[in-house]
């Protein structure tokens, strides 16, 4: 188990990695089993996504779908031993629509890897509406 300060620093290093398109980087943080759960029942990346490589694939998606201008405007990484939160807003365009909306991600930590995320959204229907 990881003090807070060694959880928030996976956190951060997952962050920074993406923000970089590092997916070396990316996976080095990942556990092979890792479960992200993007929340609604209509966009192009809502449902659960299994494994390391539908992570990928979830991610690469995000990148593609949004022509690489998503982004994430970090606000607070709070953390504990095993679980952190990061407040943040999501940023990008797609298809004539622009992506702006306040959002929780919570992170399990194991042994240094991140194994499980929840994505939580302030606007579900924004949300929804700019992945359809």
């Amino acid at each position: 188990m990881l003090s807070s300060e060694g959880t928030s620093s996976v956190v951060r290093m997952l962050l920074e990695s993406l923000a970089k398109r590092d997916a070396m980087a990316v996976e080095a943080v990942l556990a092979e089993d890792v479960v992200w759960h993007f929340p609604g029942q209509t966009g192009l990346l809502a449902g659960d996504h299994f494994g390391r490589q539908a992570v990928f694939e979830f991610l690469f998606k995000v990148v593609e779908l949004t022509g690489d201008t998503f982004d994430l405007e970090v606000i607070d990484v709070l953390a504990s031993e095993d679980r952190a939160a990061v407040l943040f807003r999501g940023h990008a365009k797609r298809s004539g629509r622009t992506l702006d909306n306040p959002t929780c991600l919570v992170l399990s930590i194991h042994n240094g890897t991140v194994t499980e995320l929840w994505e939580y959204v302030w606007d579900l229907s924004h949300v929804e509406e700019f992945w359809k």
